[in-house]
């Protein structure tokens, strides 16, 4: 092996495409072997054509941080970092280039606090309010088109925080905040076309550094994609949903192949999963076209309920991933389930692994399941 002052016999463009099909878990261990390795491996121009080769994962929270990649069957588990120690849960996380962005909810109070994380890293930077956060706030999390490496974050609050009560009082229209990193601050900005509401259980998805939710019209019920442009600062309607949703049908918006959208659409009236997916984001007009299409009793359940979280993705196969909490009611545990699905396009459900079990009241509450997300070597912005 050489050096740490050694310079690798083989040209740089090679050693750059046998590390691009390594896993990433052992990326990290070649930094020490020359500089010109650990200069490749801090490079943004490798890091981002990294990122964009690495398959999904789930990654999951109690208390231990779980990565699974259902595909391999990988599995690491990791103690969940110092940092988040007086942290009761992370109430909502989005995800964008490998990093989360966490909601969190003290233990000694009602506030919340914002996080930057990436697991892999493990990496944590602390956000500062620009006055205080709320239970009630949305977020967004991308990066401005001309640098990837610009990364801003979105807040939409729509309410003002009593001091005495700690009730949230609703605005008659949301106040739009926007922290930019390079300036390491927060400022408002004005939008007075707010006539949509995000739908509650979508936490929106990030996809070629904008932001995206299911949302619906203040005054009637369908239900549409909404986005927003970091580079811009603008919102804009992408397009309507492909279908008509029930009451009691389950819709989860995730990105796709990197440059598109993903939704799947779950009707628990005929026991049927369909998928649909976008042509390129990039394209004037966003149009749907149906991926998948399964009808089986043997579906996983799954809910759109706060506390029971679930999350999918596409894997290389075609197949669906899928992370479900169920309720159980057994001799043992009276509480969730937690277990990760594969569905084949030929309809065949196949349960992959249960990655564990807690009571509802139990102090091994999850703080997050089955969360999609990209381990990568992108640092936490500064």
């Amino acid at each position: 092996m050489a050096s740490s002052t050694e310079r690798s016999l083989v040209p740089i463009d090679i050693i750059e495409e046998i590390f691009c099909k390594i896993p990433i878990e052992y990326l990290t261990q070649l930094k020490l072997t020359c500089k010109q390795w650990h200069a490749l491996l801090q490079d943004k121009r490798f890091i981002s054509k990294y990122l964009d080769l690495v398959q999904e994962r789930f990654i999951r929270l109690d208390h231990m941080v779980q990565i699974i990649d259902p595909v391999s069957g990988a599995r690491s588990s990791s103690p969940i970092p110092e940092e988040f120690e007086d942290i009761s849960e992370i109430s909502t996380m989005v995800h964008c280039d490998g990093l989360l962005l966490c909601r969190c909810n003290n233990t000694l109070s009602r506030n919340c606090k914002l996080a930057v994380w990436n697991p892999f890293l493990k990496r944590i930077k602390w956000i500062k309010p620009m006055d205080f956060y709320a239970s009630s706030d949305f977020y967004g999390f991308g990066y401005d088109n001309v640098s990837r490496d610009e990364y801003k974050i979105l807040r939409i609050f729509d309410g003002e925080l009593d001091d005495e009560s700690h009730e949230v009082i609703r605005f008659s229209k949301p106040e739009i905040q926007i922290f930019d990193f390079k300036s390491d601050s927060w400022r408002v900005i004005d939008d007075t076309s707010f006539d949509w509401s995000i739908d509650p259980p979508c936490n929106g998805v990030s996809a070629k550094g904008n932001m995206y939710w299911v949302a619906h019209w203040n005054k009637k019920p369908e239900l549409f994609i909404q986005s927003f442009d970091f580079s811009t600062e603008t919102f804009k309607l992408v397009s309507d949903l492909p279908f008509k949703c029930g009451v009691l049908d389950t819709v989860a918006l995730l990105s796709f192949r990197g440059d598109k959208l993903s939704l799947l659409h779950r009707c628990e009236e005929i026991m049927k999963i369909e998928v649909w997916v976008t042509n390129k984001l990039s394209h004037e007009v966003v149009s749907w076209t149906k991926y998948l299409n399964v009808t089986s009793p043997d579906l996983p359940t799954l809910h759109t309920d706060q506390d029971l979280v679930h999350r999918y993705f596409i894997d290389k196969n075609d197949s669906i991933m899928v992370c479900c909490e169920e309720g159980t009611e057994d001799e043992t545990n009276d509480g969730v389930s937690v277990s990760i699905y594969e569905i084949s396009k030929d309809g065949t459900v196949r349960k992959q692994v249960e990655t564990g079990r807690c009571g509802w009241r139990s102090s091994d509450r999850l703080f997050i399941c089955g969360y999609v997300y990209v381990p990568s070597l992108v640092p936490v912005p500064e």
